[in-house]
């Protein structure tokens, strides 16, 4: 099988399964604004969630913050407030999500991304997170049915800039979109 006959079998085998299909993304003014609609089962899904839907981004490189304790986040606190540091940033990032019936569109601001303890690179993968029925449900947010495969190198959107740290949205080998990030030297947008 050639590279892209095996990028027409990923998407339509992604087609079938549950995901949140992107109609339009919009990286611009600061923000990342996402506009989509629910699909289940390859047809656009409006089963009412027993809690609203909610946007993930998760980071590949980050690590687990650990839980601690009360007294460590005592102790956490008051050597922050001495250092005047902040708390590392989570592996998680969650942003809200407005939805009518099957149609879904979140805005995540680019400073949210462009955090103090930036690494020098990051990818963050998105995803919406709803309950229905008592069971949780989580979707890759990306785009498989509009019959074109390979978005990775034909699909190019902006950089943004905030605080030294580049933000761009791209779409991943399987057509998933994600977010890169890449802290900047200077103003001139050079790699650090």
């Amino acid at each position: 099988m050639t590279g892209t006959e095996e990028k027409v079998a990923m998407q339509a085998s992604a087609g079938g399964r549950p995901h949140a299909e992107i109609r339009r993304v919009w990286p611009r003014d600061g923000q990342i604004r996402i506009l989509g609609t629910i699909v289940i089962a390859g047809v656009s899904d409006d089963v009412p969630v027993d809690k609203s839907w909610t946007l993930r981004l998760t980071s590949r490189e980050r690590p687990e913050l650990p839980v601690l304790s009360g007294a460590q986040r005592l102790k956490g606190r008051f050597v922050r407030t001495v250092t005047r540091t902040s708390p590392p940033t989570a592996r998680q990032l969650y942003f809200p999500v407005v939805n009518d019936g099957p149609r879904f569109e979140t805005v995540i601001a680019v400073s949210a991304l462009a955090v103090w303890d930036a690494l020098p690179r990051e990818h963050w993968d998105l995803h919406l997170l709803a309950t229905r029925g008592g069971k949780n449900v989580t979707l890759r947010v990306g785009r498989h049915l509009d019959d074109m495969p390979g978005k990775k190198q034909i699909v190019k959107f902006p950089e943004q800039y905030s605080s030294g740290v580049a933000v761009l949205p791209y779409y991943t080998d399987g057509d998933d979109l994600s977010i890169r990030c890449a802290r900047r030297d200077d103003a001139t947008g050079s790699a650090a």
